[in-house]
């Protein structure tokens, strides 16, 4: 069985590159120092999408959003016309659950499965093996997928069928999002209320404010200015923006999901929308006239 990878990125290239271990791996982005540094680690570039969708039997994705994932498929030159019946498509994007609906019903026209398994976790979380990999299909195919899966990482999670991958994982980034605005604005509230930044995080770490934020990003990276890693805050926008039209779509409130999405758009209004999403923090920092980001961080 070949197995090719599209869209390597800094999520996907982490993915790839860790499947690329376990089994040989044909690989293409339009990128070419991103092809050429999966070549470098032992994977096959490939010129085109189309040779190595011609060439596999299964093919991963991980591309910026789900409108990229349906032009690769379907677009001018898209890869679906090459794949072979009974082939396998993984699409690690964070994307949109409606989207991936319309994409597998058509590609099961061509006898092709589509399988949503988003990652969470970060590229640290990939190169560790320790991503989590939140998946939907119909039960046979998560069990033709799941030793794939299980290649890159062992948390591999059933979340339901078609789309629920792409559901869940809307739903981890609207609380990771808030999560982080949140915890900045109370570490600030501690700053401007004479508790050391780092202390007052030791201190809630060790508490029911505990949050992975908190453990993983505030005292490693924002109290350090180490914060040029990730993805964008449009990137983020886009997750909010999709998570809060699905709770409109099935009429869930989201109250304290709007408002961290109208945040995300104040940041990206004043940042840029391909800044960093941890340009964040120097967002709440200006608005509460902190400093826990130092000076000379690598954002500047």
């Amino acid at each position: 069985m070949n197995i090719g990878y599209i869209g390597l990125g800094e999520m996907g290239g982490a993915l790839a590159r860790r499947l690329q271990l376990r089994k040989p791996l044909l690989v293409f982005d339009l990128n070419a120092i991103a092809l050429k540094n999966l070549a470098e680690s032992g994977a096959s570039p490939c010129a085109s999408a189309s040779e190595l969708a011609a060439a596999c039997d299964t093919i991963f994705l991980c591309l910026p959003t789900s409108e990229h994932v349906r032009t690769a498929l379907f677009g001018e030159n898209g890869i679906a016309q090459f794949l072979k019946p009974g082939a396998l498509v993984i699409d690690q994007t964070s994307g949109d659950p409606v989207i991936t609906r319309q994409i597998a019903e058509k590609l099961s026209k061509l006898q092709v499965t589509l399988v949503d398994a988003p990652v969470s976790g970060g590229p640290e979380g990939a190169q560790a093996g320790t991503i989590a990999i939140m998946v939907g299909a119909e039960e046979s195919a998560f069990n033709r997928a799941r030793p794939l899966l299980e290649l890159i990482s062992p948390n591999v999670l059933h979340a339901g069928g078609i789309g629920a991958g792409h559901v869940i994982k809307l739903i981890n980034n609207l609380i990771s999002g808030a999560q982080r605005l949140l915890s900045l604005e109370a570490i600030s509230l501690a700053a401007k209320n004479g508790i050391d930044p780092a202390k007052a995080c030791e201190i809630l770490v060790n508490g029911n404010a505990r949050n992975a934020f908190l453990e993983k990003y505030l005292r490693q990276h924002v109290l350090t200015g180490k914060l040029n890693f990730g993805f964008t805050l449009s990137l983020m926008h886009k997750d909010l923006r999709l998570a809060c039209q699905l709770g409109n779509d099935s009429r869930v409130p989201m109250f304290f999901g709007n408002l961290t999405r109208e945040m995300y758009q104040m940041c990206i209004s004043e940042k840029g929308p391909e800044a960093n999403v941890h340009a964040c923090t120097l967002v709440m920092d200006r608005l509460a006239g902190t400093n826990l980001v130092p000076a000379d961080n690598d954002l500047k």
